[in-house]
């Protein structure tokens, strides 16, 4: 699910974004370090995937997640926070 798939699309409040997180067990992929802020005070969102690229184009950001995705998918069930930059996946916790 995309922002742009909620209601009011890339205007939806952090917060909403949390709340559908923790009641659908989600993962928020995001590039907003917000949402760092939220998890580590809050334990909000259920799950965060933090991408910490800088800019990038998206041919290299889709190669990146293609690369990553089976470890990531399985590092969720041991950890609730992970990054993701350009040569490494860090987990947080």
């Amino acid at each position: 699910m995309h922002t742009r798939d909620l209601p009011l699309g890339n205007r939806t409040p952090d917060s909403a974004v949390n709340e559908i997180s923790l009641r659908e067990r989600r993962v928020v992929v995001t590039k907003d370090e917000d949402f760092v802020d939220s998890f580590l005070i809050h334990r909000q969102p259920y799950k965060l995937l933090l991408v910490s690229t800088g800019n990038i184009r998206n041919v290299e950001l889709e190669l990146l997640f293609h690369q990553n995705i089976e470890q990531i998918v399985e590092s969720f069930d041991r950890y609730d926070f992970i990054e993701i930059d350009r040569t490494a996946l860090i987990f947080h916790f």
